[in-house]
Protein backbone atom coordinates (compact mmCIF):
# COMPACT_ATOMS: atom_id res chain seq x y z
CA UNK A 1 0.00 0.00 0.00
CA UNK A 2 1.63 3.69 -0.86
CA UNK A 3 1.38 6.98 0.77
CA UNK A 4 -1.98 8.19 -0.98
CA UNK A 5 -3.73 4.59 -0.38
CA UNK A 6 -3.16 5.04 3.22
CA UNK A 7 -3.83 8.00 3.60
CA UNK A 8 -7.40 7.45 1.66
CA UNK A 9 -7.84 4.67 3.83
CA UNK A 10 -7.74 6.88 7.20
CA UNK A 11 -10.07 9.41 5.36
CA UNK A 12 -12.42 6.72 4.59
CA UNK A 13 -12.27 5.63 8.19
CA UNK A 14 -13.00 8.93 9.41
CA UNK A 15 -16.01 9.21 7.00
CA UNK A 16 -14.28 12.19 5.29
CA UNK A 17 -14.42 13.54 1.87
CA UNK A 18 -10.90 14.16 0.34
CA UNK A 19 -12.01 17.89 0.10
CA UNK A 20 -12.97 17.82 4.42
CA UNK A 21 -9.84 15.81 4.87
CA UNK A 22 -7.74 19.58 2.78
CA UNK A 23 -9.79 21.49 4.85
CA UNK A 24 -9.06 19.69 7.99
CA UNK A 25 -5.53 19.75 7.42
CA UNK A 26 -5.36 23.16 6.08
CA UNK A 27 -4.31 21.94 2.85
CA UNK A 28 -5.72 23.00 -0.74
CA UNK A 29 -8.13 21.17 -2.21
CA UNK A 30 -6.08 21.13 -5.54
CA UNK A 31 -3.26 20.11 -3.68
CA UNK A 32 -4.96 17.14 -2.26
CA UNK A 33 -6.50 15.94 -5.21
CA UNK A 34 -3.34 16.44 -7.51
CA UNK A 35 -2.41 13.22 -5.31
CA UNK A 36 -4.71 11.18 -7.06
CA UNK A 37 -4.89 12.22 -10.72
CA UNK A 38 -3.20 10.98 -13.66
CA UNK A 39 0.66 13.30 -12.91
CA UNK A 40 0.44 10.14 -9.72
CA UNK A 41 1.89 13.04 -7.22
CA UNK A 42 3.32 12.38 -3.76
CA UNK A 43 2.04 13.99 -0.88
CA UNK A 44 5.10 16.32 0.97
CA UNK A 45 6.66 15.41 4.25
CA UNK A 46 4.96 18.97 5.37
CA UNK A 47 1.65 17.64 4.16
CA UNK A 48 1.47 14.51 5.25
CA UNK A 49 2.47 15.63 8.67
CA UNK A 50 -0.34 18.20 8.61
CA UNK A 51 -2.43 15.03 7.18
CA UNK A 52 -1.78 13.27 10.28
CA UNK A 53 -2.48 16.24 12.64
CA UNK A 54 -5.87 16.47 10.95
CA UNK A 55 -6.55 12.85 10.99
CA UNK A 56 -5.15 12.80 14.80
CA UNK A 57 -2.92 10.02 13.48
CA UNK A 58 1.02 9.30 14.16
CA UNK A 59 3.00 9.45 11.05
CA UNK A 60 4.34 6.03 11.40
CA UNK A 61 0.99 5.01 10.74
CA UNK A 62 0.94 6.68 7.30
CA UNK A 63 4.20 4.94 6.43
CA UNK A 64 3.81 1.52 6.99
CA UNK A 65 1.10 -1.26 7.69
CA UNK A 66 1.68 -1.21 10.73
CA UNK A 67 -1.13 -1.26 13.06
CA UNK A 68 -0.52 0.99 15.56
CA UNK A 69 -2.68 -0.53 18.52
CA UNK A 70 -0.01 -3.79 18.17
CA UNK A 71 2.86 -1.70 18.63
CA UNK A 72 4.88 -2.51 21.87
CA UNK A 73 5.57 0.02 24.69
CA UNK A 74 9.00 0.48 23.69
CA UNK A 75 8.17 0.51 20.27
CA UNK A 76 5.84 3.13 20.91
CA UNK A 77 8.05 5.08 23.36
CA UNK A 78 10.76 4.73 20.67
CA UNK A 79 8.34 6.68 18.09
CA UNK A 80 7.39 8.73 20.55
CA UNK A 81 10.70 10.24 21.11
CA UNK A 82 11.96 9.84 17.58
CA UNK A 83 8.85 12.60 16.91
CA UNK A 84 10.59 15.24 19.40
CA UNK A 85 13.86 14.99 17.57
CA UNK A 86 14.25 17.82 15.49
CA UNK A 87 14.03 17.58 12.09
CA UNK A 88 17.77 18.45 10.99
CA UNK A 89 18.67 15.38 13.28
CA UNK A 90 16.51 12.83 12.63
CA UNK A 91 18.27 10.91 9.90
CA UNK A 92 21.64 11.04 12.14
CA UNK A 93 19.12 9.03 14.34
CA UNK A 94 18.20 6.69 11.47
CA UNK A 95 21.80 6.39 10.74
CA UNK A 96 22.47 5.23 14.58
CA UNK A 97 19.45 2.71 14.42
CA UNK A 98 20.42 1.20 11.34
CA UNK A 99 24.07 0.69 12.43
CA UNK A 100 22.89 -0.38 15.16
CA UNK A 101 20.65 -3.12 14.27
CA UNK A 102 23.79 -4.11 11.90
CA UNK A 103 26.05 -5.63 14.94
Amino acid sequence: MDIRQRIDELRKLKGWSRSKLAKEAGLSETTVYNWYNENDFTPSRKAIEYVCAALEVPVAEIYSDIDIDKLSPQQIRLLELFNKVPDARKEAVIDIMSIQSKL
